[in-house]
């Protein structure tokens, strides 16, 4: 997965649907992946821009991206 193929997910989402992206896949993304802060700012942005939220899952070994419920 790139970030070009995140965007298009995300692109194709419906307001407060979300994608899972695993950490091993979010590392390759947003290297050096988490718990990185620098990592974690960049996928802020990046969901910012394509009006989404994040919510990191440790349990899940994931972070997940929610498109904003609030956006159409």
């Amino acid at each position: 997965m790139t970030l070009d193929d995140l965007g298009k997910i995300l692109g194709g989402l419906e307001p407060g649907k979300g994608a899972r992206v695993p950490y091993d896949v979010y590392e390759l993304l947003f290297p050096p992946g988490e718990p990185d802060d620098g990592a974690r700012g960049r996928a802020y942005e990046f969901a910012r821009a394509h009006d989404a939220r994040i919510d990191n899952r440790p349990d899940d070994n994931a972070v997940w991206f929610y498109k904003d419920a609030n956006r159409t």
